[in-house]
């Protein structure tokens, strides 16, 4: 078998492979688990609840003070493909732990753009922008909201004496439940341009370290290099052949696809390993 052919398969088989493992960046709406729990009053859809205690039946709204015990969000049941109620829970209520469903949120730390981690806000159940002080995050937006447009309507915040220091725009969005620890919390962030962190997230789908986004860095950077470095070595030979030996023009363009492919062999090669590197 010729050796351009060899490396032609190769080349395939590794772009086969890439487009097969690369994560499906759009969460599709529903999904996860979902289960029926009491409570005392009926409460709205998007609310963000705890459990009432460990191993509870009974959900209750949280509140910014007990972050760390947000436990999913109260869900549509008529979005649901099925459900099985039960008469005898008081005020059942469906609630999501994982999966993509919509969200009560605030403008209160600012407009929320998809991608977006979120918290909770100063309004008990309902959820803003998380920032570098929050520890504990929701999960990530599947849609955006600044307060402009569609919404379901304003409130006001108060200080503890009582006085108006805010007024919020309150909204409703998709997101992909991820209760976990602020990635972004500045107490263990790494000084790692945004930019960065955000492709490698995005690539990842997870928090990434600091050290596997520089290693991917110069994996990318080397394997550029090479190929570019191939590729010219290459052409500049066989535009130095081809002068000195006219009648050789079709062995040397043989040999110049030969090279072409190689290149993008290499690149193709360092960029799957930084997907690794990033994704495992």
């Amino acid at each position: 078998m010729r050796v351009s052919r060899i490396i032609v398969s190769m080349a395939v088989m590794v772009g086969l492979t890439i487009v097969a493992t690369l994560p499906v960046l759009a969460d599709n709406y529903g999904g996860g688990s979902v289960q029926g729990y009491a409570s005392d009053k009926p409460l709205d859809n998007g609310t963000i609840v705890q459990l009432t205690g460990k191993d509870s039946n009974r959900v209750k709204i949280v509140g910014q003070k007990e972050l760390q015990n947000m436990f999913g969000v109260t869900v549509d049941r008529t979005q649901l493909p099925l459900t099985l109620t039960n008469e005898g829970i008081e005020n059942e209520t469906f609630v999501a732990v994982s999966g993509t469903y919509n969200v009560l949120v605030s403008n209160q730390a600012g407009p929320i753009a998809v991608g977006d981690y979120l918290t909770l806000s100063s309004i008990d159940g309902v959820a803003m922008k998380a920032g570098t002080e929050e520890k504990t995050v929701f999960g990530r937006t599947a849609g955006s909201f600044d307060g402009k447009g569609v919404n379901l309507g304003t409130t006001t915040l108060k200080d503890t004496s009582g006085n108006t220091t805010k007024t919020v725009t309150l909204g409703s969005i998709p997101v992909t439940i991820d209760i976990k620890h602020n990635p972004n919390d500045k107490s263990t962030k790494v000084d790692v341009p945004d930019i960065l962190e955000r492709i490698g997230q995005a690539i990842a789908e997870k928090q990434v370290s600091p050290i596997r986004i520089y290693l991917s860095m110069g994996i990318t950077a080397v394997s550029i290099i090479a190929a570019i470095a191939i590729l010219y070595s290459g052409v500049r030979n066989g535009v130095v052949s081809i002068g000195r030996n006219p009648m050789s023009k079709k062995s040397i363009f043989r040999a110049l696809i030969e090279i072409i492919l190689t290149s993008i062999l290499i690149l193709i090669i360092g960029l799957f390993a930084v997907y690794l590197l990033l994704k495992l």
